[in-house]
């Protein structure tokens, strides 16, 4: 609730609306998000389970990460959106998992999500051509139906964490809304939020740049100012630093 306070978010409590969230292994349980959002005084919202084949609803006890990325997702969106239904939809943590969840949540009539958020990817030089191609096809058939898709820009920096400057995919889509961070650190009296030095972001080497970038500047790495010559990402940016982050309820 902080959070969109400051951000100065409509007081809408997301009545009406559905929010589709991509769950990669891992999961969480419910009486665990009643205390969070108990805690918060918030009204719990509707959470709703899709489980795609092979996939379940379990905390993990390998990959501590995949719990951390669906219970995170659920707890931010649920605190600001409280009357949103929230839909989790679960697939293997794998290239086809993946591409399916994504394309459920799209063509999902039942619930119809009007919002879809990962926070999955990995640099862009690891997917293989037909995989961006595939992914980008759905990401585009989600825009022409008016759904947005928010894709985390990645949390390894300039470089996410290979060799070089590269950039987060599926958040380098140009069909989809990039999410940066920021360190975001407030008082009593003032707030001050700056660029999070680990947030992912920079130019795409695959996709061009979208005529509604084509006015953006980068600076580089010698801090000269040039245009964008590809997609640029983040698209927009919140509080993400750790340290400077949410009141988290994780397993």
């Amino acid at each position: 609730p902080q959070l969109a306070q400051l951000y100065g978010f409509p007081e809408h409590d997301g009545h009406g609306q559905c929010i589709g969230i991509i769950v990669l292994g891992g999961g969480y349980a419910r009486d665990q998000m009643t205390a969070y959002f108990a805690q918060l005084r918030v009204p719990m919202p509707t959470l709703v389970d899709v489980l795609l084949p092979g996939a379940t609803n379990a905390v993990s006890r390998g990959n501590a990460d995949a719990d951390v990325e669906a219970q995170m997702d659920i707890q931010i969106a649920g605190a600001i959106a409280p009357g949103a239904k929230l839909v989790m939809y679960f697939a293997p943590n794998t290239d086809n998992g993946f591409l399916e969840a994504i394309n459920a949540a799209i063509h999902d009539a039942e619930h119809s999500p009007g919002i879809i958020a990962i926070s999955w990817g990995f640099t862009e030089s690891q997917w293989t051509p037909q995989s961006r191609q595939a992914y980008d096809c759905a990401f585009r058939a989600a825009a022409l139906m008016g759904i947005t898709v928010c894709i985390a820009a990645g949390d390894d920096g300039a470089s996410d964490g290979q060799p070089g400057l590269n950039v987060c995919f599926p958040a380098s889509s140009p069909f989809v809304l990039a999410c940066g961070g920021t360190r975001l650190q407030v008082t009593a009296d003032s707030a001050n939020e700056q660029a999070w030095a680990s947030g992912g972001g920079g130019e795409s080497r695959f996709f061009a740049r979208p005529a509604w970038q084509n006015n953006l500047r980068l600076t580089d790495a010698q801090h000269q100012s040039r245009q964008l010559r590809m997609r640029g990402v983040p698209d927009v940016a919140a509080n993400a630093d750790a340290q400077t982050g949410y009141y988290l309820s994780i397993n």
